[in-house]
């Protein structure tokens, strides 16, 4: 299985992981008010792993939306003759 490392440094590891649950909205607590469970660190890799498939998920869509429009087109101009 292949893994992508990301390194913090330790002097800048709080502002980081700070700046990011900020950034993404991360509450300390529950909307019934219980404190969260998810502490900001595995916050943090969740998000980041949503990114990535998202990601991956948007190129392939749009990858196969490129092959389906270029195969109706080929189509239509093969298929339509009209004289």
């Amino acid at each position: 299985m292949a893994s992508i490392t990301i390194q913090i440094p330790d002097a800048v590891a709080t502002r980081v992981i700070d700046g990011f649950c900020d950034r993404y909205h991360y509450s300390p607590t529950l909307a019934d008010g219980t404190p969260n469970p998810e502490t900001k660190a595995k916050f943090v890799k969740r998000r980041v792993i949503e990114f990535i498939k998202r990601a991956v998920r948007d190129a392939e869509i749009e990858a196969a939306a490129r092959t389906a429009t270029d195969a109706a087109g080929t189509s239509a101009d093969t298929d339509i003759v009209l004289t």
